[in-house]
């Protein structure tokens, strides 16, 4: 075989080997095969870059926290992403609560805000947990700590009115005016009316209105309420102040505080308190006087009253301080005993 017929040969060799080859790694190596290799791992980027927690609805026994999570989206469309919220007892380390918030499609490298609300116990603190899933796979996390939960004003007691109290000023241009003043209105032989006003400022930006003043004055000594008066109040503006104005009739001779109650829907939101002093003492708002001569007669009103003289009733049958014709003496029964231990002593020496 000459030269030429080896090289023909040679040459059919090699074309054959290269259209085998290729053919083998068409059958091995489907391009469908390898776009089904590359969908394996997910398309576009979500990333956690803020959390803020703020209350929301706040009743006696609970709190509703609203956790707002901030995603930032880069590259491809994101599909399945999952927000978690995860709230922990940083006291006892029980789990209270937990939420999940599916998230839409995310794309257009655009920041998304994902909302959700967490109700936790009005009690103690806790760690607000946040996660990030991405096709059932954890991507990101954080925690943020809140604490003074129990501090927070529920719904029902929240106002914006106070009492007002007007202090003076470092001039002394301003008085010092009390949040609650009174004046005496009439007396008569046992009581005396007072006029109890109190000042109370609208410091919101809205209008209030159903609530009612309750006012009472309590004896310093004993804690015997001696009068009560309640108000309804008109709608009060906005930094506007409200001056309603009660009427009391006490026995006189006392000391008082004076004890005012903010009412809304039948839920204490305010109190205050001062003291008008009827008596000889000189009772203040922080302090606790102890009167022994009180008369809890003078409270019941009716014939029993205490007369202005102080005349108490005829009370020989109770005292063991004088004797029954009225000198100073111990009283019948030391009489007797004082007998049987003389008669006892003569007999020992018989």
């Amino acid at each position: 075989m000459n030269r030429e017929s080896l090289l023909a040969v040679a040459t059919l060799v090699v074309v054959i080997g290269a259209v085998t080859t290729l053919a083998l790694a068409g059958a091995v190596s489907d391009p469908a095969d390898s776009e089904t290799a590359a969908d394996v791992e997910p398309t576009g980027h979500v990333s956690l870059t803020e959390i803020t927690i703020s209350a929301d609805e706040v009743t006696g026994g609970t709190a509703t926290l609203a956790v707002d999570t901030h995603l930032a989206h880069r590259g491809d469309p994101a599909e399945n992403v999952t927000v978690v919220h995860r709230a922990t007892d940083t006291k006892t380390g029980l789990v209270e609560n937990t939420t999940k918030r599916a998230v839409q499609t995310m794309d257009d490298d655009a920041e998304v805000v994902v909302s959700d609300r967490l109700s936790i116990p009005r009690e103690s603190s806790y760690e607000i947990e946040t996660f990030v899933y991405r096709d059932g796979t954890r991507t990101e996390s954080a925690s943020r700590s809140v604490d003074g939960v129990d501090a927070l004003t529920p719904a029902y007691a929240d106002t914006d009115v106070e009492f007002h109290r007007f202090g003076g000023s470092a001039g002394g241009s301003l008085a010092d005016v009390p949040a609650i003043g009174y004046s005496i209105a009439s007396t008569t032989d046992d009581t005396a009316t007072l006029e109890v006003d109190s000042y109370l400022t609208n410091t919101g930006d809205d209008t209030e209105s159903d609530l009612e003043l309750e006012v009472s004055a309590r004896q310093s000594g004993s804690n015997v309420v001696a009068d009560t008066a309640t108000v309804d109040l008109s709608a009060i503006e906005p930094g506007k102040t409200a001056l309603p104005t009660v009427e009391l009739e006490v026995p006189q001779e006392y000391d008082y505080y004076l004890d005012a109650v903010l009412w809304r829907d039948g839920t204490i939101v305010g109190t205050n308190r001062a003291v008008a002093n009827l008596g000889p003492g000189s009772l203040s708002v922080d302090e606790t006087a102890s009167d022994g001569g009180l008369e809890v007669s003078d409270f019941e009103g009716g014939s029993d009253r205490r007369a202005d003289d102080g005349a108490a009733g005829d009370d020989s049958e109770d005292s063991g301080a004088s004797s029954a014709d009225g000198t100073p003496g111990f009283g019948v029964g030391v009489a007797v005993a004082a007998l049987l231990a003389t008669l006892a002593l003569a007999r020992r020496y018989q």
